[in-house]
């Protein structure tokens, strides 16, 4: 065993799940990153967080509208997913770079993606400092599935390549 740095220690760990955090600007307009810090917290209420970095465009779009959507990825946004995780959204507008599809939300006014496994449409429930980032708790409002999707993770960055695989 060796001593490495937290930084290779938190990309040896793996695989994680990635999932798209989706939320809106001032105008509605949608705008979205990948997330690979996230997890279910409780069921009752239910609650889902993400840890985003101060940085990011879609911390200030969610602390602005109170809302996100979660999407969890399968084999068919694979494209996508790179593309969301590889581009800032105050940049590039990555749902019409990527031709994602996407459908109205029953709660929020953040769009779910259609073809994602499963997408929670959740309200800010609490916002948590964590260091460089900040943890979002979002109450779900509700949830939706593509019962024949798996799911995709993240297994390992080679280089500078990110491997996925489903299950």
């Amino acid at each position: 065993m060796k001593k490495v740095s937290v930084e290779k220690a938190f990309d040896k760990f793996k695989p994680e799940s990635c999932v798209f955090v989706i939320s809106i600007d001032k105008q509605s307009k949608p705008s979205g990153m990948i997330a690979g810090w996230n997890m279910k917290c409780s069921i009752r209420p239910p609650l889902f967080a993400v840890s985003l970095s101060k940085k990011c465009y879609t911390r200030r779009l969610i602390e602005q509208s109170k809302e996100f959507v979660i999407a969890v990825p399968n084999k068919k946004l694979e494209k996508s997913l790179l593309l969301f995780g590889s581009t800032h959204g105050n940049k590039v507008d990555k749902f019409t770079k990527s031709e994602i599809k996407t459908t109205k939300a029953k709660f929020v006014k953040s769009p779910l993606i259609k073809d994602a496994t499963l997408n929670f449409e959740c309200e800010l429930f609490r916002k948590i400092a964590s260091g460089d980032h900040i943890i979002f708790v979002g109450k779900i409002l509700s949830t939706y599935v593509n019962e024949d999707q798996k799911i995709l993770l993240n297994m390992k960055n080679d280089g500078n390549k990110r491997i996925f695989k489903e299950f």
